[in-house]
């Protein structure tokens, strides 16, 4: 019996320490999302070096919607769509990494977006090695959030 609760003791360690992934990217956005349905939800990590690609989208009702937009309006950073020049790039690259996997995403016209750089400190910016994009569309309500690490 002693040894069946050891075995079982660091399986609920790990649940009980994981995050699920909106938690996940609430945190990483600074922001306190409203409770919405997970449409997709794709992670490609793994390995030695944890690499890979991964992309939340998050479904919002139409009123936590709104009040989502209107948090994101008044947040400086998040800038307008469309997405600037390197973000814009970094979409592609993870757009064709993930269609692979099933991904059918189309960036909006219009709504907001989060970028941001993780790569190490000294590394050129011509290209992140590791990123994070974040996209709400306030016309479907969804808010799209992709990592990539390399």
């Amino acid at each position: 019996m002693l040894r069946r609760l050891l075995l079982l003791l660091p399986v609920l360690l790990l649940t009980a320490c994981s995050a699920s992934p909106a938690k996940e990217a609430a945190q990483a956005l600074d922001l306190s999302l409203p409770a919405g349905d997970v449409l997709t939800n794709i992670d490609t990590h793994g390995g030695f070096h944890g690499d890979g690609t991964s992309c939340l989208i998050l479904a919002f009702t139409p009123e936590n919607g709104a009040a989502l937009a209107e948090e994101l309006a008044g947040r400086t950073d998040w800038q307008t769509l469309p997405l600037d020049e390197l973000p814009a790039t970094v979409m592609e690259s993870i757009l064709s990494l993930l269609a692979g996997q099933g991904l059918d995403y189309t960036v909006p016209s219009q709504g907001w977006y989060w970028y941001s750089d993780r790569s190490p400190a000294g590394h050129s910016r011509d290209f992140p090695l590791n990123c994070t994009i974040a996209i709400y569309d306030p016309q479907s309500c969804q808010l799209a959030y992709f990592v990539l690490d390399t």
